[in-house]
Order: structure tokens, then sequence, then C-alpha cells
């Protein structure tokens, strides 16, 4: 089990029974927001490939790219 697992553990275990409700809540409601993400179709992205220099040469590529 790791440190965070454990440490987590201790501090529930720590908690009072009346304070139980709103961590448990808070948890399954993390549970349950990850297990709906959707995968998202993003056919552009990653499709524009440019060097390292791109923000650099921005006006020379502006220029060329729109007649500038």
């Amino acid at each position: 089990m790791s440190v965070m697992r454990e440490e987590l553990h201790h501090l529930v275990d720590r908690l009072p029974e009346a304070k139980l409700g709103p961590a448990l809540e808070l948890i399954q409601g993390s549970l349950e927001e990850s297990e709906e993400e959707v995968e998202r179709d993003l056919p552009f992205f990653g499709s524009f490939a440019m060097g390292p220099d791109l923000s650099e040469r921005h006006e020379e590529i502006l220029r060329n790219e729109c007649g500038r």
C-alpha cells in the first residue's frame, strides 16, 4: 500500500463517526466523476507540428501565410 493510502486510512480512522458521512460522500463523488470521464475524440490535436522556434518566428510565418 502506498504512503498516501496509509495516511488516508490513518486519518479516516481518527475521524469521529459524525464526520464520516461527508468524507464518504466526497470520496464517492470523486470516484463517480472519474468513472464518468468521457474519452474525447480530438482529431486535430497533434496535427499542428512546428519546430520549437514557432513563437520566435510568428511574425515571419504570419507574413508568409497572410501576405503581410
